[in-house]
């Protein structure tokens, strides 16, 4: 009975560590986009790895295109992009997983120009933990048209 009990307990506590770690997996990309939005460097810098790229992967005329950015690129492109039309991209949906210092986020979203729906996908993002926090070295993203809302 000691044993059961004991493999219970090491079981939760093990439970309890994936479950904080996938909740600052979640935090670090919600600072993310907090930054993005903000369009704030010095927020989406805090999180991210001094190797950090973007990919966004999207069907145009029945072709496949894929578009790479560094991290400089693509920070530039954040702060300096106008305030009107406002982006916003909302997060519908976190599956995230963890092996030791590795990690991914496969997050749903939509990307809004104002009040108009651009574009949904999914970000798949990648991170490595360093030292005490994790970092996002990848973003690479979906874009489709043909958003189906489902409520």
């Amino acid at each position: 009975m000691k044993k059961l009990f004991l493999l219970f307990l090491l079981s939760n506590m093990m439970l309890n560590s994936q479950t904080n770690a996938q909740d600052e997996v979640q935090s670090v990309v919600e600072i993310f986009f907090d930054g993005f939005h903000k369009k704030d460097s010095i927020l989406i810098k805090s999180v991210i790895h001094k190797s950090f790229s973007l990919n966004s992967a999207s069907l145009r005329n029945n072709q496949t295109t894929l578009s790479n950015f560094n991290g400089e690129q693509f920070i530039k492109a954040v702060v300096t992009r106008s305030d009107d039309p406002a982006w916003k991209e909302i997060l519908t949906s976190f599956e995230i997983k963890i092996d030791g210092i590795l990690s991914n986020a496969w997050v749903g979203y939509e990307f809004w120009l104002g009040d108009k729906m651009s574009h949904c996908g999914v970000n798949s993002i990648s991170l490595i933990k360093e030292a005490d926090s994790w970092k996002i070295f990848n973003i690479s993203d979906s874009r489709r048209r043909d958003c189906k809302k489902n409520f």
